[in-house]
This record gives structure tokens, sequence and C-alpha cells, in this order.
């Protein structure tokens, strides 16, 4: 079995003599040893009036946006 070309990589190749990973950076980045540095998640708090807990979507905790969504259909229907 062959070995990725990457210095201290012992990870079986996938191709173009590189394994999975090197090679996944190969292709976005044209170079293998190129490490993008994972981006800051920015806290914020739930937008509800009185809710203290860090949002996830759309500005709203889980519990209220999940109020938000169900009460925006029942509008539509």
């Amino acid at each position: 079995m062959n070995i990725c070309i990457v210095e201290d990589c012992a990870r079986p190749v996938k191709a173009k003599q590189l394994c999975a990973m090197h090679h996944q950076r190969m292709l976005r980045h044209g170079d293998p040893l190129t490490v993008r540095p994972a981006k800051e998640k920015k806290r914020e708090t739930c937008k509800w009036i009185h809710c203290t807990k860090d949002s996830v979507t759309k500005g709203y905790c889980s519990k209220h946006y999940y109020i938000q969504r169900v009460s925006a259909s029942r509008q539509e229907q």
C-alpha cells in the first residue's frame, strides 16, 4: 500500500500520491499544506424579549425560533 508523499503523513494514497485530506487541500487551495483557519462564531443572544439564551437561527434561540416559525405558518393559512 502506498503512503501519502506529504512529510509526516502516514495515510494511504487516494490520488496523485496524496491521501484524501491532502488531495482535497490540493484541489481547493492548490497546495496540500494549506490549512484554512476556523471561523470564529459570533455569540449573540436571542432577540426575544427577556430571553438570555444564545441565538441559533435567524437571531432566535431554538425555542423561540420554533414559536416564530409555527406562528408565521398559521398566519399564512
